[in-house]
This record gives structure tokens, C-alpha cells and sequence, in this order.
């Protein structure tokens, strides 16, 4: 019996995160008018039964692919937070973050197109904040230790987030490689603009 539950279990998250898949594909390309439901469960190989099933909304559909980008991000950038400097946790959270964004063109784009659309909810919104709040903690102990700018914390991403996602997008346009130099050259001119 725990066999078969465990087979129907994996089946049921495969299907979501194949509908997510494939309405995520559609909607960078086509953005959110010119992507029907009917058109996410073609292209997801799923009855339209289905996909209301999991998302009863298209706005549903898009806050859950908007949360699935962020846990992932955060699964790929984490690190245990232990007794480090608070730069080598700066270092450590953007050089992954970006290397994730390049490795992962879809997501960024999706981030890109979606994380400021008033279709993002705010309880959405919070949800995907409080996956990183191992690291806007950083940045407080940064303030805290008179090592990073007295500057809402907010502030601070929204300007780091910009420069990068700016960056991001420019090597994506013109299919440049990222490389360690490039990398290392955007990550110092964020740490000297916030830090003290």
C-alpha cells in the first residue's frame, strides 16, 4: 500500500510541475493575453480538468510558477549561515544567484517578465521573501556591525537585484559566456556600493 501511495504521489507532483513547465514556456513566449489554459494543457499533455484541478486560475497558475522559481533559486543558492564574514555570505549568495539565472535562462526570463506584474500577489510576493530570509539577516548583521550602508534593507536589494538582473539580461541578449572575471567584476562594484 505505502508503494503505491509513494507511485500516485510522484505522479501527482510530476504532473504539476510539468503543467508549470510548460505554462512558464508559453507565457515567456506568448506573455499571459496570447496564453490561453487550453493551450498550457496541450502543451502539458494534461486535461483541462486537470490543470483546474491544480490551478484554478490562470493568476493561480502564474503566482505558483513565480514560488516554484524562488524555492528552487534558494535551493541551489543555499549555504549553511555559520560564523562567516558577511561578505564571504554576499559573496557567496549573488555569485550563486546569478550562476543560477544563467544556468536556468527560463527562469530568469520568467522573473524577469513576472516579478513586477501586479498578477504577482503579496501574499505571493511574501512567501518568495521569507525564502530568503537566511540572507536579508546577513545584510541586518552587516548593518548591525557597521559593515554595510544604514539603508532599509530593501533598498539595498532592490538596487544589487537591478545591477544584476541588469547584467543577467545583457549576457542572455548577446549569448555571452559568464565567465569567473565578469562574475567577479559585477560582484565587487555591488559590495563597494553598499558597503560602509
Amino acid at each position: 500500500m505505502e508503494y503505491s501511495f509513494q507511485g500516485y504521489y510522484l505522479c501527482v507532483v510530476d504532473k504539476k510541475e510539468q503543467i508549470i513547465k510548460a505554462a512558464m514556456l508559453l507565457l515567456i513566449e506568448n506573455g499571459v493575453q496570447a496564453t490561453p489554459m487550453s493551450a498550457i494543457a496541450k502543451a502539458a499533455n494534461a486535461g483541462m480538468g486537470t490543470i483546474y484541478n491544480y490551478f484554478p486560475t490562470k493568476e493561480d497558475l502564474i503566482n505558483a510558477i513565480y514560488i516554484y522559481i524562488k524555492l528552487d533559486e534558494i535551493k541551489a543558492i543555499s549555504a549553511p549561515f555559520t560564523n562567516e564574514s558577511v561578505k564571504k555570505h554576499f559573496d557567496h549568495f549573488y555569485r550563486s544567484m546569478v550562476t543560477y539565472m544563467v544556468e536556468n535562462p527560463q527562469h530568469f526570463r520568467f522573473m524577469d517578465q513576472f516579478h513586477s506584474s501586479p498578477i504577482i500577489t503579496a501574499a505571493t510576493r511574501s512567501e518568495g521573501a521569507e525564502a530568503f530570509a537566511s540572507y536579508t539577516n546577513v545584510l541586518k548583521r552587516g548593518q548591525e556591525q557597521d559593515i554595510i550602508k544604514d539603508i532599509s534593507i530593501e533598498e539595498i536589494m532592490q538596487f544589487i537585484n537591478g545591477g544584476l538582473m541588469g547584467f543577467i539580461r545583457w549576457l542572455l541578449a548577446t549569448d555571452r559566456p559568464l565567465t569567473p572575471a565578469m562574475l567577479d567584476n559585477q560582484l565587487r562594484i555591488a559590495w563597494d556600493a553598499i558597503k560602509e
